[in-house]
Order: structure tokens, then sequence, then C-alpha cells
């Protein structure tokens, strides 16, 4: 008797997330997304279509799904290009040079990332952007403030995901109010603290429950309500 064996996918790399969902969780542009999962096509200055390869590898390229580690992903490489302004091409060029060095297939959520991974990007990128020594300290400042959202196992999987929940410049002072976890909710933004999805938090603000009613019912700290309206609204802004 034969037995088949299939190749199990964790729940971390389950293709859960469309595009469009991935981007208001991270408060990316949809285009963005697109473009560092799947690639885009640009005009060369010669006039020729040229074709930019993506930076992360989708979980499922076809349906145009993303996955946990995906998010995780984005998170880490949304920390420098939304704030420095590096040009995708060489945000591109710099990540593969890591991905080389490190002999990995997903350097910004490698476990070596966090320790000699950043120290590499920020000396490659260095040849060819003009950054102080005050730059490079913020490229690295960048990089360690979106790894520290990001709790990771044993074996130095991310495992849980807590995105910034608040339209103003990312700091260390944002709360750890939301989380994204692949095995509650089947990884939708919940309370970090209760497990309950904040859009039924929204839901029920606009049902006429009061921010305080909210916070009895759930057993939580009236800011962590505020704090859930206020990451449902930047979604959807």
């Amino acid at each position: 008797m034969s037995h088949q064996t299939e190749k199990r996918v964790s729940v971390f790399d389950n293709p859960a997330y469309p595009v469009s969902e991935a981007a208001r969780i991270l408060n990316l542009p949809a285009a963005t997304v697109k473009a560092w999962c799947f690639g885009q096509a640009y005009r060369a200055a010669s006039g020729k279509t040229m074709r930019f390869k993506s930076v992360i590898q989708p979980a499922d390229a076809n349906a145009r799904q993303l996955s946990f580690a995906n998010l995780c992903e984005l998170h880490v490489l949304s920390a420098i290009r939304r704030y420095h302004k590096i040009p995708l091409l060489k945000v591109r060029d710099s990540i593969g040079y890591v991905q080389a060095q490190l002999g990995t297939d997903r350097p910004l959520i490698d476990r070596q990332f966090r320790t000699n991974g950043i120290d590499l990007f920020v000396e490659h990128a260095s040849h060819w952007l003009n950054v102080s020594k005050q730059g490079q300290e913020s490229l690295r400042g960048e990089f360690a403030l979106a790894l520290a959202r990001i709790e990771w196992d044993r074996k130095g999987m991310p495992i849980r995901l807590f995105p910034f929940s608040r339209s103003t410049a990312p700091d260390a002072e944002q709360p750890k109010s939301i989380v994204i976890d692949p095995r509650l909710s089947f990884g939708r933004p919940v309370l970090s603290d209760v497990a309950v999805p904040t859009e039924i938090i929204v839901g029920r603000f606009r049902a006429g429950d009061s921010m305080a009613d909210m916070a009895k019912d759930y057993g939580v700290d009236e800011k962590e309500i505020e704090e859930a309206l206020r990451f449902e609204q930047r979604r959807a802004a």
C-alpha cells in the first residue's frame, strides 16, 4: 500500500491576504504592495518598456495572495522606503545583495537580518546613497523600530506582527494594541490582549456603543478601544 505525502504549508506562509487588504493593514499604497510583491513594468530612458522584478516572493503569485510572512516582509521594507524615499530599484539591488550574503531567500525576516543583515544593507546602500553617518544610523534605526514590532518563535520565525496603528510617523511610542496573528481570527487585526477583531469594535461603535461600554464588556482599558478605532479609521482612509 503506497502513501503519498503532501507538503504542508505553515499557517504563517498560507496565502491569506489580497493586495488591497495587506495594503490597508500596513497603511501602504496598493500599487506599492503590487510592485514589491509582483513586479512592475516601467519605461526606461531609451523608451523601451522594462519590467522591475519583485522584491518579495509572494505566497501565491498566480492568485495574487500574500501570507503573514509576506506582511512581515512588507512591514520591514516599508520602514526605509516610506521615510527615506530610496528608489525602488536601489532597494531591490540592496536586498538582492543581502540575500546573497546571508544565503537566504527571505532576508528581511531572516534571523541573521536582525544581527549583521541590517549592517549589510546599510553598507551596500551607502555606496549609491549620499548619506552621512547620521543618515546611516537613521536607516538602522528604522529597521530596528520595524523589527521590534514583530514577535518571533524559538526558531527565529515571525509569528505575530503589531502593525503601526497611527498614521503619524512610526516611533517607539506607538502602542502595540493591535496584533496580526495567523492563529487568531484568520489572521485579521485583533486587540492584542483579548483577540477581539477590530472590525467588530468599529462596527459596534458605528451602531452606537460607547468606548467605555466596549472597554467594560471586553475587560480592557478604554485606550485599547480607542486605538482599535484609530486603526480602523486609518485603514478606511
